[in-house]
């Protein structure tokens, strides 16, 4: 299996474990020495799981995921925060999230567009 399905794998996972609020399945996706770029959360995995711990399950639902390379982004709607995120990781040679960037939006009632933040045109 090329890197790039494996990465989009391991971001699956990550989204389940969000789902089932199951801090503890971080250890299989993310490395220890993780570097967050978030600026509401600290750098490496002991930091990013009590980040979500108090959270508890995230209902979100994703949209797009895409990959090159060793990064993966993914588009989606964290509901549970009622924001529209753009994720993007970096992997490890070994396979795991070595470093994360996010840009977050709140959903707005109504845009300009008429279009919401997430369908797709046809």
């Amino acid at each position: 299996m090329a890197d790039t399905e494996r990465n989009k794998q391991t971001v699956a996972r990550l989204f389940d474990a969000f789902r089932a609020g199951d801090v503890d399945a971080f250890d299989e996706v993310i490395a220890e020495d993780y570097v967050q770029h978030n600026p509401q959360a600290g750098n490496g995995l002991h930091a990013v799981k009590e980040f979500f711990r108090p959270v508890g399950p995230v209902d979100v639902d994703v949209y797009r995921v895409l990959a090159e390379g060793d990064l993966v982004a993914a588009h989606s709607h964290y509901k549970t925060f009622n924001m529209a995120a753009i994720d993007i990781w970096r992997f490890d040679d070994d396979g795991k999230m070595i470093e994360h960037w996010d840009v977050l939006q709140p959903l707005p009632e109504t845009t300009a567009s008429g279009n919401d933040m997430f369908s797709q045109l046809s």
